[in-house]
C-alpha cells in the first residue's frame, strides 16, 4: 500500500506546483512522504485499537498487566495474549474515531467525536466480524470493511453522505476521551470519545493462558483429522477454578497444573461410519472454540483456541525410525538416540539394559518419558554397557507399535588426576597401575601401616580423608633397590608419616616420593634418610609436589657411616615442595647434613637442585636456631670436598628460615648459612624471595676456604641483584670470611632489601605465602 499511496500523493502535489519550481516540488514530496508514513501507522493504531475494544467490550477478558509508552497502552491478558490501546496520532489527516453506542453497535466519527454514524454491526455478535479500516490506494478515501470478504470494502462517508479523504482536514489528537488505571491498580478506565465507559479488571497474579511449545498464545485454527486426540500445554496461576467447553461433537479436558503447567486434551470427531462422512462442524467463530472459563477470586476470564476438522480420517501414529545418534558420540553415562515419527504429538521411550525383559508398546506408552523433539540423550548409564531403547509415537491416547534400537555406553575416562590409572612421570619414567614391583596401600579406614618388601619398588598411597595416614615404622629400613612412593590422587596429597630411618645401599637406584604429605615429626632418629657403609647411597633421591613436615631436632637426609666410607647420592633433588622446619635445640640444623665421617664418596656428589619451593618456620621473630638448606661438618676442607657439586636453587620463598652464628674458631661453632660448606662446584642462587621477621643477621652462604693455598674461587653466583630480599637486620652474601683479599671478601657485600613485603600473602599456620604480582617471575609459584 505504501507505493501506491506515495503515488497518489505525489501526483495531487505536482497539479498544484509550478513545472520550474523543482525545490518546491521537492518539498512538497518529502512533505507527503511523511504525512503517508504518519497516515500507515494511524491506520494499524486505529484497527489494532478496533480488535482492542472487540475483546475487551465482548467481556471475559482480564488483564494481568498494564503499562504505558509514548501513548500506546500494551495489556497483557490472563489468556496470555496482548493488546494495544494507541492514544494520539501523527501529521495531519483525519482519522476515524471508532467507539460503540448504546445498542452495542460500532460506530465511528470523523469530525474529532461530535457526531457519530452507526456501521450496523454488533461488537458482540457471535457471527460478527471485527470491522477493518484503510485508506484506499486509488482515491485516498477511508474505507471499512465490516464482512471479512475482500469484496466488503466501503468508503466511510460523513454526515452529509460524502466519502471522507485521509488527506487535510482536522488532525484527530486522541482516539479515546480517556485511558488510565486507578490508583489501587486493580482496574483498567476507559472512557470512548462518545462518553461510553468500560471498567476491565487488572488481576497481577492470575494467568490460564494456551500456548506453543514456545510459550506463546496460539492464535492459528487448529485442524484435527477425524478422532484425533491432541495435547496442548496450558500455563496456569491463581486459578481457583476451570470450565471447559468444546463444539458439538468434540470432547476437552484439562489436566490438573504441575509447576504452573497443565495439559488440555482435545478430540475431533471420529468418522460417522453409518453415513461415510465425518461428524457435522459448526461453521460460526464461536462454535469452533474450545475454552477455558476460569476463576479467580472474584474474577472470571476466558481462555480459547480455534479448532477444526478436517474430516479426513487420521493415519495412525508411527514411529519411522530409531537409530543411535550418528554426531553425537557415547559417553561411559550417556547414550543418544534419534527418532522419527509420523501423524504424531510427539513420542515416549523407556531405556534399560538390554539383558533386562522386553517392554511392549502398551506399558512405553503409560510409564514412558515424553520427547518433543527428534532426539534424546538417555543419562545415568553404566560404562561399557549395552543399552535399549523402546519408543512408541503417540497422538492423544492413540499410540504406534513399539520400536527399539542399542547402543553400547564408552569406557569409563580416564581421571587426569588418578595417577594409578593415568600414570605419572618421575625423572623421565613413568608409574601407573602397569608398573612391575607395585603395591597399592589404602587408608580408607583409618591408618595404614606399610611393610615395605624386597620385591616391590612402587608403592601407590590412597589416603581418601585428610586424617587418614600410611604410617611406616620399620625399624632400619634397608633399600637395596628403587623405592617410589607415589600419592594416588593430583588433587589431593596422602599423609605419610616416617618413623624410622631408611638405609640408602644401592648407588643405582632412585628414592622418590610424589604428591605425598609427609610427616617427619616422630620417631626416635634425628635423621630420615641416611647411607651405611661404603655399598650406601643412591643415584637419586628425589622429592616432588611433597610437603614436608620436619619435627623437633630432625632432618631430612643425613650421613653417619664409617670414617672415610665411599658412600654418595649423587642427584639430591627438591622441586615444588613445601617445607616446614621446627628447629629444636641444635646449634646447627641442618635439610641435608654431612657429617665429617665420609670423605671418599663427596666427589660424587654432583647435583643438589631446590626448584619452585616454600621453605619455611612457623616461629617468626622467635626464631633461636641457625636453619641449613646443605651442612656440611669438616675436618679438613681439603680432604672434605664437594669440589663437584652444582648447586641450583631458583624460585624458592625463603620464610622465617634464618640461618646465622656466634663466630669462633671452632668449625662446628662458627655458625650457619644455607649452603654451609667447604669446596664446592658451583652455586647458582637466583630468583628466590627472601623473607624474615627476626632481627638477625641471616648468611646465605658460608664458605671455609683458605685462598692463599686453595685459589682461584670456586664458580658463585648468589645473584644479589636477582633475588628479592626483605626484612632481618642484615642479608649476607657470605657469613664469615677467609684469607682472601678484599677484593674476594664477599662478606662485606649483602642483599638489598625491600621496604615493603613482596608477599601478598603471609599465612604460615597454612603455609600460604603469594608472592605480590609486582614481583612476578620470583619466588614459588606454590599456594
Amino acid at each position: 500500500m505504501k507505493k501506491y499511496l506515495i503515488l497518489f500523493f505525489v501526483a495531487a502535489a505536482a497539479a498544484f506546483q509550478s513545472c520550474d519550481n523543482n525545490d518546491d516540488l521537492w518539498d512538497a514530496i518529502d512533505d507527503l512522504k511523511s504525512r503517508v508514513q504518519a497516515l500507515e501507522t494511524q491506520v494499524d493504531a486505529l484497527n489494532g485499537n478496533v480488535e482492542a475494544l472487540q475483546t475487551l467490550y465482548n467481556g471475559g477478558a482480564t488483564i494481568s498487566e498494564v503499562t504505558e509508552s509514548d501513548g500506546a497502552y500494551v495489556l497483557k491478558l490472563t489468556d496470555g495474549t496482548t493488546l494495544t490501546l494507541s492514544q494520539g496520532s501523527e501529521g495531519q489527516a483525519v482519522v476515524p474515531v471508532v467507539s460503540i453506542d448504546e445498542n452495542g453497535d460500532w460506530q465511528y466519527s470523523v469530525d474529532g467525536g461530535k457526531s457519530f454514524i452507526s456501521l450496523g454491526q454488533n461488537a458482540v455478535a457471535e457471527d460478527g466480524v471485527t470491522p477493518q479500516f484503510r485508506i484506499d490506494e486509488e482515491t485516498g478515501y477511508w474505507q471499512v470493511n465490516t464482512t471479512g470478504e475482500e469484496s466488503g470494502w466501503t468508503n466511510v462517508k460523513n454526515t452529509k453522505g460524502e466519502s471522507v479523504s485521509a488527506v487535510g482536514g482536522t488532525v484527530t489528537d486522541k482516539f479515546f476521551d480517556t485511558v488510565d488505571v486507578n490508583d489501587n491498580g486493580d482496574m483498567l478506565y476507559i472512557k470512548l470519545q462518545n462518553g461510553k465507559e468500560l471498567e476491565i479488571p487488572i488481576v497481577p497474579d492470575a494467568l490460564c493462558a494456551i500456548v506453543d511449545a514456545e510459550g506463546n498464545p496460539i492464535e492459528e485454527i487448529q485442524m484435527f483429522d477425524s478422532g484425533v486426540e491432541r495435547s496442548f500445554k496450558v500455563q496456569m496461576r491463581g486459578i481457583d477454578n476451570t470450565i471447559v467447553t468444546a463444539p458439538e461433537g468434540w470432547t476437552a479436558r484439562l489436566t490438573d497444573p504441575v509447576d504452573e503447567v497443565a495439559t488440555l486434551f482435545v478430540k475431533a470427531p471420529g468418522t460417522l461410519a453409518s453415513a461415510g462422512t465425518t461428524a457435522t462442524r459448526a461453521t460460526a467463530n464461536t462454535s469452533q472454540d474450545v475454552a477455558i472459563l476460569a476463576t479467580s477470586g472474584k474474577y472470571s476470564f476466558i481462555s480459547k483456541i480455534q479448532v477444526q476438522s478436517t474430516g479426513v480420517e487420521a493415519e495412525p501414529p508411527t514411529v519411522t525410525s530409531v537409530t543411535p545418534s550418528a554426531t553425537v558420540q557415547p559417553t561411559d553415562e550417556t547414550l543418544t538416540f534419534d527418532v522419527q515419527f509420523a501423524n504424531a504429538d510427539g513420542w515416549k521411550y523407556i531405556c534399560q539394559k538390554s539383558d533386562a525383559e522386553a517392554l511392549d508398546a502398551a506399558k512405553v506408552f503409560a510409564e514412558g518419558t515424553i520427547v518433543l523433539g527428534t532426539s534424546v540423550t538417555v543419562e545415568g548409564l553404566e560404562a561399557e554397557t549395552e543399552y535399549t531403547i523402546y519408543v512408541v509415537a503417540y497422538i492423544g491416547e492413540q499410540y504406534s507399535e513399539v520400536s527399539t534400537a542399542t547402543g553400547t555406553t564408552a569406557a569409563e575416562p580416564v581421571d587426569p588426576n588418578d595417577y594409578y590409572v593415568s600414570g605419572v612421570e618421575i625423572e623421565g619414567i613413568t608409574y601407573s597401575q602397569e608398573s612391575d614391583k607395585l603395591k597399592m596401600v589404602s587408608s580408607a579406614d583409618g591408618e595404614a601401616t606399610l611393610e615395605l618388601s624386597s620385591t616391590l619398588s612402587v608403592y601407590f598411597l590412597d589416603g581418601n580423608r585428610t586424617d587418614n595416614a600410611v604410617v611406616i615404622n620399620t625399624a632400619n629400613n634397608y633399600m637395596q633397590g628403587d623405592a617410589v612412593f607415589i600419592g594416588r590422587y593430583a588433587d589431593k596429597k596422602t599423609k605419610l608419616k616416617l618413623q624410622n630411618q631408611f638405609h640408602l645401599r644401592n648407588k643405582d637406584a632412585i628414592f622418590a616420593f610424589k604428591n605425598l604429605d609427609i610427616d617427619m615429626t616422630n620417631g626416635a632418629n634425628s635423621q630420615i634418610f641416611t647411607m651405611t657403609a661404603d655399598a650406601g647411597g643412591a643415584k637419586t633421591l628425589l622429592f616432588e609436589d611433597c610437603d614436608i613436615t620436619l619435627g623437633n631436632d630432625k632432618c631430612l637426609f643425613a650421613t653417619y657411616s664409617s670414617t672415610k666410607a665411599a658412600s654418595y647420592v649423587e642427584n639430591i633433588i627438591f622441586r615444588n615442595c613445601k617445607i616446614l622446619f621446627q628447629p629444636g635445640t641444635q646449634s646447627s640444623y641442618g635439610a641435608i647434613k654431612l657429617t665429617d665421617h665420609v670423605k671418599d664418596g663427596l666427589a660424587n656428589f654432583k647435583t643438589l637442585t631446590f626448584e619452585n619451593n616454600v621453605l619455611y618456620s612457623q616461629q617468626g621473630a622467635n626464631v633461636s636456631t641457625a636453619i641449613s638448606l646443605l651442612y656440611q661438618l669438616y675436618q679438613d676442607p681439603d680432604a672434605y670436598s664437594l669440589s663437584n657439586l652444582a648447586i641450583s636453587c631458583k624460585n624458592n620463598t625463603f620464610v622465617d628460615f634464618i640461618s646465622f652464628g656466634s663466630g669462633g674458631s671452632n668449625p662446628a661453632g662458627i655458625g650457619s648459612a644455607y649452603f654451609f660448606v667447604a669446596k664446592y662446584g658451583s652455586v647458582d642462587f637466583t630468583k628466590n624471595v627472601l623473607y624474615a621477621t627476626a632481627a638477625k643477621y641471616v648468611s646465605i652462604m658460608r664458605v671455609t676456604y683458605d685462598y692463599n693455598t686453595n685459589t682461584p674461587w670456586p664458580t658463585t653466583d648468589l645473584g644479589q641483584t636477582d633475588n628479592i630480599a626483605y626484612g632481618t637486620s642484615g642479608w649476607k652474601l657470605y657469613f664469615d670470611g677467609s684469607n682472601a683479599p678484599t677484593s674476594y671478601y664477599p662478606e662485606k657485600a649483602t642483599y638489598s632489601k625491600k621496604s615493603e613485603s613482596p608477599l601478598s600473602t603471609n599465612d604460615p599456620s597454612t603455609g600460604t605465602f603469594v608472592v605480590s604480582s609486582e614481583y612476578a617471575g620470583y619466588g614459588s609459584t606454590l599456594e
